[in-house]
């Protein structure tokens, strides 16, 4: 299990109020993306030992398998489905992407189980430079970072109460 500290954390989770005035992002359609294609996943969740502790100073956990998630989102960017390689966990998305700047983009991921359950998330994120205060260019690419709420119960070993919230980075994988 990874743990962040809070300064990583913080600094993995800047988005959008983070981008400010005088920031380099740009829209999603102003700078070019392209959200068809494959792109990495990860999300990470408070730990809650730590918010019983000491809630000014939370630690975050790998919320996803690490390094297994690949969303996959389909021609004209509306819909696709988040895997997590070597898992059976395949998660329908449908993607709402608003212009602005920065650029938001709102996806609901939903998985069918036996007997008819879901087990849903909503997730809302900012386009955003990989390096933050940095140009967006060929080095520094736009990544989507945002946060996630699970609207259902959780399917993993150790599950995660009802609307547990933390976020989430995606980064287009190289080709």
């Amino acid at each position: 299990m990874t743990i962040l500290n809070r300064r990583d954390a913080l600094k993995l989770a800047t988005i959008g109020a983070a981008t400010v005035a005088g920031s380099t992002a740009a829209s999603a359609a102003q700078a070019g993306v392209k959200l068809e294609g494959k792109w990495k996943y990860q999300s990470f969740r408070p730990e809650p030992g730590s918010l019983a502790a000491d809630p000014k100073n939370p630690t975050f956990v790998l919320w996803s398998p690490p390094g297994l998630g690949v969303v996959t989102i389909d021609a004209g960017g509306t819909t696709g489905t988040l895997v997590f390689t070597g898992t059976m966990i395949k998660l329908d998305l449908k993607i709402q992407v608003t212009e602005g700047s920065p650029a938001r983009l709102f996806a609901s991921a939903v998985m069918m189980l036996p007997g008819g359950k879901q087990f849903t998330n909503e997730l809302q994120g900012w386009f955003v430079p990989a390096k933050l205060g940095e140009e967006v260019g060929d080095d520094n690419p736009l990544v989507v970072r945002g946060s996630i709420v699970q609207t259902s119960a959780d399917i993993a070993p150790k599950p995660q109460p009802i609307y547990t919230t933390g976020f989430f980075v995606l980064e287009r994988m190289k080709k």
